[in-house]
């Protein structure tokens, strides 16, 4: 398994050299922006830069009778927001999505004392990242319309840097372009109204899957993900995330991990396989080191396609039902039972 090393002051040095690797904490200075960006010594405009980062931070709250999605995208040329409750029992969803040109979207150049959030009439979702007191906070404030439910509260993600091993990864895209991501299962809590309905978050059963993600994607790119989190018969927070994308160096170079009670066991390249053409059929999803092996059952999907000239996307992004196991470096086996989680295959052109 891939050494874990202290963090950095900074991303990206002074003389534009990237810092690559895993380490122990999110940046406290996440300066993608001065990383050259392009191999020629010819400076680069500071908007064009600018423009080419793609950010966001997105949420997953898994509870036994619901899956709460939610995300803040600032693509630059557009912003991007999102929430969505899938009712596990009734096997129902309902979304509140919204797109804007421009300034709608703004996320936190870092977590530790930042904040995110998109806002538009009769929309806001607001993140306050306050990993110096451990933990992030999400205020939504979405009011109803047509057959879509008002969503109204408050939830707490504790995401405490001493009992829990966060995924923080720099990987090139490029020798000179960095890929950032940082991820965290972690007990939640808090309220909140779906229209009438009342849903209480127990910070001792339910969990959140976070993913703060800084990168200077390629105009064009792919990504398959998968990643849940769930309790085991002995009361042990299980949860994975893995990824394969355009990075080509994957075996050392990924996001891919499980984490057993905050620890976390970085893992080798991911492998997907599954159905195009029917992503709703089962997934393989496996590392090359042998240590995650799962099958992935989904239940639905949620989907978007946009095709405007120079900017695609396909996105696919099942939930549903994990099933495998983990085995740690000591050959202990972890049962995968019927973990909720999602997949994702997501092909862009921007």
């Amino acid at each position: 398994m891939r050494k874990v090393s202290a963090t950095p002051d900074k991303m990206v040095e002074k003389d534009g050299t990237i810092n690559f690797g895993t380490f122990r904490a999110p940046f406290r200075n996440a300066n993608i922006l001065d990383a050259p960006l392009y191999l020629s010594s010819r400076k680069v405009p500071a908007f064009w830069k600018k423009f080419r980062l793609k950010e966001w931070q997105h949420y997953g709250i898994i509870t036994p009778t619901h899956y709460l999605g939610m995300v803040i995208f600032d693509a630059k040329f557009m912003g991007v927001s999102f929430f969505y409750a899938y009712d596990r029992i009734a096997n129902k969803r309902f979304e509140h999505s919204m797109q804007s040109l421009g300034g709608a979207s703004r996320v936190a150049g870092q977590v530790y004392d930042d904040s995110c959030e998109f806002k538009k009439k009769g929309y806001r979702l607001y993140f306050e990242n306050r990993l110096n007191d451990g933990f992030h906070r999400i205020i939504i404030d979405i009011d109803g319309k047509r057959n879509l439910p008002a969503v109204k509260g408050e939830i707490k993600i504790l995401e405490d840097l001493t009992s829990i091993e966060p995924l923080v990864q720099v990987s090139p895209v490029t020798s000179f372009r960095p890929f950032y991501t940082h991820k965290v299962a972690a007990p939640a809590e808090g309220e909140l109204m779906l229209g009438t309905k009342k849903i209480i978050i127990n910070r001792k059963q339910d969990v959140a899957l976070m993913d703060e993600q800084k990168t200077y994607y390629p105009y064009s790119s792919f990504w398959k993900w998968a990643t849940a989190a769930g309790y085991n018969e002995y009361g042990e927070l299980l949860a994975f995330n893995l990824c394969q994308n355009m990075i080509t160096d994957d075996e050392d170079f990924n996001e891919n991990c499980m984490w057993v009670d905050g620890k976390i066991y970085c893992l080798k390249a991911a492998r997907f396989k599954f159905e195009e053409n029917n992503i709703l059929r089962p997934w393989e999803v496996r590392t090359t080191d042998g240590y995650l092996d799962l099958l992935f059952t989904p239940s639905g999907q949620r989907a978007e396609k946009i095709n405007a000239g120079f900017i695609v996307s396909d996105f696919r992004q099942p939930f549903g039902m994990y099933n495998g196991r983990f085995k740690d470096e000591n050959n202990r086996i972890y049962p995968i039972t019927n973990f909720f989680g999602l997949a994702e295959h997501h092909v862009t052109r921007y």
